[in-house]
């Protein structure tokens, strides 16, 4: 599988391949580029990204990549002389993330394009190394892959199976091998970690369980953080504002708010230390075109 992963970035699934042909790396943005990235006729070097980031089918003959494997894999399907991508498979950083594609049906095991929550999140994670990483709710493990510096194990867990196989994938393709990825609930016994995190889906009920969950999930949530993180660790949770309840919450609790104040629902991303003295600090932040994620400096400012 790293050889896979290795022959993919070698046909051009980078990030730095991705900004040269779609304009920018950032995967969040593209979603407004797919139609006219997937109608644009590919060059020999963007094939791999045309078929897995633009979703295009293409001829057979253009596309040299290890297609048995692929195949094998589930990622493609071949259909007499044409190629389909089954899945997505982005470059972000030097890693390869595994998802639906962006076309993809709206369904309850729907492994969603990573948006900006995604970014939100692994931008938070203080630099420096801890012995394990736990991320709840990890999806297609983009935080994980973005950020595998920050931990010696790191640990998934994802409730939708789909999405925890695809993530396993991403982290074979990609060579890290100390992400370990488990299917089950956020509220699964786990082993403390210095660090949590979670991209929380938003309240209130909905198909796409990537964006919208039932009440229930944030009284989990809430309730086993403080079991999860390990003496002196920290909790990081991206989500809405209306579903953090940081008054009820003891320890340090710093949030900062990226959303305009007229906007609604406000977002934004927690620090949460759990044994630290009492702190309540909130604050807003302005996004810009230099700096658009909330990131750990903001936890300082």
């Amino acid at each position: 599988m790293i050889e896979l992963g290795q022959e993919l970035r070698a046909a051009g699934l980078t990030a730095r391949a991705l900004a040269a042909w779609a304009g920018t790396d950032r995967i969040s943005l593209l979603p407004s580029r797919i139609e006219e990235l997937a109608a644009r006729e590919p060059t020999p070097a963007a094939v791999a990204l045309s078929l897995f980031v633009a979703g295009r089918d293409l001829a057979l003959d253009r596309v040299q990549l290890p297609l048995d494997e692929l195949e094998h894999r589930g990622v493609v399907e071949r259909d007499g002389k044409t190629v389909h991508a089954e899945v997505a498979i982005l470059p972000v950083g030097r890693s390869l993330i595994v998802c639906d594609r962006f076309d993809a049906p709206p369904r309850t095991e729907r492994v969603c394009w990573p948006d900006d929550s995604s970014y939100h999140l692994a931008s938070a994670i203080p630099h420096g190394r801890v012995t394990r990483w736990l991320d709840l709710g990890c999806g297609s493990a983009f935080a994980p892959l973005v950020r595998p510096e920050v931990a010696t194990t790191i640990v998934g867990v994802e409730l939708n199976p789909v999405a925890a196989q695809l993530a396993r994938l991403g982290a074979e393709l990609s060579g890290v091998g100390h992400i370990t990825i488990e299917h089950g609930d956020l509220a699964s016994e786990q082993e403390p970690a210095a660090l949590v995190t979670c991209n929380a889906p938003m309240p209130g009920g909905g198909i796409e369980m990537w964006r919208h969950t039932d009440d229930e999930l944030f009284e989990r949530l809430w309730r086993v953080l403080p079991e999860r993180v390990a003496p002196g660790g920290m909790a990081i949770v991206h989500a809405a504002l209306s579903a953090i309840p940081h008054e009820r919450l003891v320890g340090e609790r710093t949030i900062v708010v990226y959303t305009p104040s007229d906007v609604t629902p406000a977002f934004g991303v927690l620090w949460w230390r759990p044994d630290a003295p009492e702190r309540l600090a909130i604050s807003r932040r302005m996004l810009t075109p230099e700096r658009p994620h909330v990131d750990d400096a903001d936890r300082g400012a």
